[in-house]
């Protein structure tokens, strides 16, 4: 058979993959509803994992997750306008510039992290 013997009408479907007719209001709801019951356990999915992720790492890391909680809660708070600011991500920075470089030196030489100190007073 040729293909114009395949087709389904004005459309030119193969036989095949015939349309189907229009769908019901009905249809259409329970469609809906099942994509709503997918999305909504996907949802608790990625919740669960959340979750246990975040407590994962308050369990590892305590300080850590306070310390990212605390930043995001004070961005959060409007506090980045405040004149504190300044100050207080300057003594951060230095305070992680000193941590970074102590660690740096015990691992290029490791009886040297000791000896290395914060001379800033």
């Amino acid at each position: 058979m040729t293909e114009a013997q395949h087709s389904n009408g004005p459309n030119d479907a193969p036989s095949g993959t015939a349309r189907q007719g229009p769908r019901s209001l009905g249809d259409h709801g329970r469609q809906i509803q099942h994509d709503v019951h997918a999305l909504a356990a996907a949802v608790q999915d990625a919740a669960a994992d959340l979750e246990r992720y975040l407590t994962a790492q308050v369990e590892e890391r305590p300080y850590t997750t306070l310390g990212v909680a605390a930043g995001v809660g004070f961005v959060l708070g409007g506090g980045l306008r405040a004149r504190m600011t300044a100050v207080l991500v300057g003594a951060a920075t230095r305070l992680a510039m000193a941590v970074a470089a102590r660690e740096l030196a015990a691992r290029v030489s490791p009886g040297a992290g000791a000896s290395v100190t914060n001379t800033s007073s």
